[in-house]
């Protein structure tokens, strides 16, 4: 066979045979992939109302999530609260170290004992001149000049404005002893912190032997918040606000549950439009836009739900 040949007719055959070979095999290795249902559905409003304007809320408190904090830094001796646990207004939620205030409180006490002895002593003191200076002037208007003299009348009345003076300069002190005395109760009494109202126990960053600030904190020693109804704060984009209408109404999903809807029943819109939160606290993140804030509410037992969840909002628009 000439070599002329073999390169014309021999050598495309040879390529031809091994593209239709790796066509082959690649064929065999691809495999076809069924459509199926994404796992967790994708948010969709209520069939009925295919004009939404959707939103992202999160859910909150009734009552906002209240952060507390202690009034006078110091040690924490005791937490008597956990979360999920329910407190009525004025619970103890947790106690300072106190021993030096009530050591204060019995030394005040002591000095208001004090205090109202001497004005005691003064009263007694006032009330003997005024006595003695009474029968003074009785003898002299009796026998003017002979009894007694002009000069110890005058000395006495002297003497008792003196003793009138220690008397207002011991009621001062009196008053002074008693103001201090309810300083130093109103300290130990702040060291017990409770509950300002009825709610439940979100959440507890605070333990025994820890030392609690008294200046503001970036996260709370406790969080409270009233848990029904629960609240829904959602954030609709200023291209939307033209369209909302707050009477119309609005559906909410858990993030998750899309298929699973409660709905809402409008508290109040926040009327002032203001920059979209950022909820992935990203160092990098711009917020380009502006929201109107709408507070709706709903029953956690219709959808169960946490504050600090996000969840879909849905409201109809309405002709």
């Amino acid at each position: 066979m000439s070599r002329s040949r073999f390169a014309t007719y021999i050598l495309p055959g040879i390529a031809v045979l091994a593209l239709a070979g790796g066509i082959s095999v690649i064929a065999r290795q691809q495999t076809t992939h069924a459509m199926v249902d994404p796992a967790i559905p994708p948010p969709a409003p209520p069939p009925e109302q295919a004009a939404t304007i959707g939103a992202v809320g999160l859910v909150e408190a009734a009552s906002e999530q209240i952060g507390i904090a202690a009034s006078v830094a110091g040690p924490v001796t005791e937490v008597r609260v956990k979360p999920g646990q329910i407190v009525r207004a004025g619970d103890v939620l947790f106690v300072q170290d106190s021993r030096q205030p009530r050591a204060d409180l019995l030394v005040q006490r002591a000095a208001l004992d004090s205090a109202r002895a001497k004005l005691a002593e003064a009263e007694a003191a006032a009330a003997d001149l005024a006595d003695q200076l009474a029968r003074s002037e009785r003898l002299y208007k009796m026998s003017p000049g002979t009894a007694i003299s002009d000069d110890t009348i005058l000395r006495r009345r002297f003497a008792q404005r003196t003793a009138d003076a220690h008397v207002m300069t011991a009621r001062t002190d009196v008053a002074s002893a008693e103001a201090t005395l309810q300083s130093a109760e109103v300290t130990v009494e702040r060291l017990t912190v409770r509950a300002p109202i009825d709610g439940t126990i979100l959440q507890v960053n605070v333990r025994p032997g820890e030392s609690a600030p008294a200046t503001p904190l970036t996260t709370p020693l406790i969080v409270l918040g009233q848990l029904t109804p629960l609240h829904l704060r959602a954030d609709i984009d200023e291209t939307d606000v033209p369209r909302f209408n707050p009477k119309a109404p609005a559906w909410a999903s858990a993030r998750g549950a899309a298929a699973k809807r409660v709905q809402l029943s409008l508290v109040r819109v926040d009327p002032l439009v203001v920059p979209k939160q950022s909820l992935t606290n990203a160092g990098t993140e711009r917020v380009d836009t502006r929201v109107l804030r709408v507070v709706y509410a709903f029953d956690p037992k219709d959808l169960p739900a946490y504050p600090g969840q996000q969840m879909d909002v849905f409201i109809a628009l309405q002709p």
